[in-house]
């Protein structure tokens, strides 16, 4: 089998990242982003991971720094969208992770049935390793995989 034909792996990308993807459109997270556009990997998504970042945009501290249009936000969502298989988020776990604010995004790897789960969270969420059989990986070491694919 080449590495043509073998199925793109599905993941999960923590809100921290998709949120860089529009705040700092020149770093990484944008290349992570593309590699979802270019069918690289299957990026899933929950209706509470689309939520969170919503907020993240609204913060007073993220508007005053990051002066996005309404336009720009939107336009953001929907490519995430787009691009995304969106899962139900019916499925709620607790006390997976010492953040319970995490627990929505481990919920959304277990029920869209993923491969991996990008997060930079080191203080919570990359410390797990993996979860119910699910590898948990940085940013860097996923588009680094992807590179070699």
């Amino acid at each position: 089998m080449t590495s043509r034909e073998r199925r793109a792996p599905r993941a999960v990308v923590d809100t921290n990242i998709l949120a860089r993807g529009l705040l700092r459109p020149a770093g990484s997270s944008t290349a992570l982003l593309q590699a979802a556009e270019d069918a690289s990997f299957q990026l899933v998504l929950s209706p509470s991971i689309l939520q969170e970042l919503r907020k993240v945009f609204f913060k007073p501290h993220v508007r005053q720094r990051y002066p996005l249009t309404l336009e720009q936000i939107a336009g953001f969502m929907a490519s995430l969208q787009a691009v995304a298989e969106m899962v139900e988020g019916r499925l709620q776990v607790y006390g997976a992770s010492k953040d319970p604010d995490d627990n929505h995004v481990l919920a959304c790897a277990v029920e869209g049935a993923v491969d991996f789960l990008v997060s930079d969270d080191r203080k919570h969420i990359l410390p797990l390793g993996e979860y119910r059989g699910i590898p948990i990986v940085s940013m860097p070491a996923f588009l680094q995989m992807l590179r070699w694919r």
